[in-house]
């Protein structure tokens, strides 16, 4: 790897939230090749041995890679320990509940954004925090949306809208709850940072897609993985994504 001049002095410590996970996998082992070390968060570290083994384990024998166990992400306090000694915190962690009730899906995403970011202000070696939203925060990601235009202060509230309609919760609830509670944990983080005074620099990062090599076989057979389900015609799936077609978050397993 070329030399990059980065924010934080190589070594340091990095904490990657929800690391068991497609995206967050990828960002453990990129900061590791690169010389920094690694605690990443999982629900249980029982349940996640291969970050310490396979193409991770010559890190896991130096030391440069532990998991830090967080159970609830929304929980008060859940990254206390965790970020002990961290320069930076990539949160990549999310509610992969599939669920109608937007109560178990946004509110946690909010509270997670809450605990991390507390938590963060209160250790003085974090020098920068970076949050993964999604491009359904700012639009749909449908033609003739806002002009086709898309600025720093566009959200799509629409679908945030439809998240909290009123119950019955129902399939539109379960299909919106995802990208809405993008919009929320974003528009929270934004509000935290113009709400208090910052010792590090806050970034958000909104991809619309995520695709590449799975480093563990429950990335394959993952909900989201919408490559495998295409190749393999899982037409019980795919019809499932052309359902959001005439919903604001249209194909949202597609997207981050």
């Amino acid at each position: 790897m070329s030399s990059l001049t980065t924010s934080i002095p190589t070594g340091s410590w990095v904490l990657v939230t929800g690391a068991s996970g497609f995206l967050a996998s990828h960002i453990c082992l990129q900061f590791l090749q690169r010389g920094f070390k690694v605690r990443g968060t999982v629900r249980d570290p029982t349940q996640s041995p291969w970050l310490l083994e396979g193409r991770f384990k010559r890190y896991a024998d130096i030391g440069a890679i532990e998991l830090a166990s967080v159970s609830h992400l929304g929980a008060k306090g859940a990254y206390d320990e965790a970020i002990k000694g961290t320069a930076a915190i990539i949160h990549t962690a999310y509610v992969t509940d599939i669920v109608p009730d937007p109560n178990q899906v946004i509110t946690p995403m909010v509270a997670g954004v809450q605990s991390i970011m507390n938590a963060a202000i209160r250790e003085p070696t974090v020098k920068e925090v970076v949050f993964t939203s999604s491009a359904l925060a700012a639009s749909p990601l449908v033609p003739g949306i806002e002009n086709g235009v898309i600025q720093r202060d566009s959200w799509n509230d629409a679908v945030l809208e439809a998240a909290w309609a009123p119950p019955p919760y129902g399939i539109s609830h379960t299909i919106a709850n995802y990208p809405a509670s993008k919009v929320a944990a974003e528009k929270e983080v934004w509000k935290f940072v113009e709400g208090n005074d910052l010792h590090f620099n806050v970034n958000v990062v909104s991809p619309a897609g995520l695709t590449g090599e799975p480093l563990n076989k429950k990335h394959i057979e993952g909900q989201a993985n919408w490559i495998v389900h295409a190749y393999r015609g899982n037409k019980a799936v795919m019809d499932t994504l052309q359902a959001c077609k005439n919903f604001p978050c249209p194909q949202i397993s597609n997207f981050s």
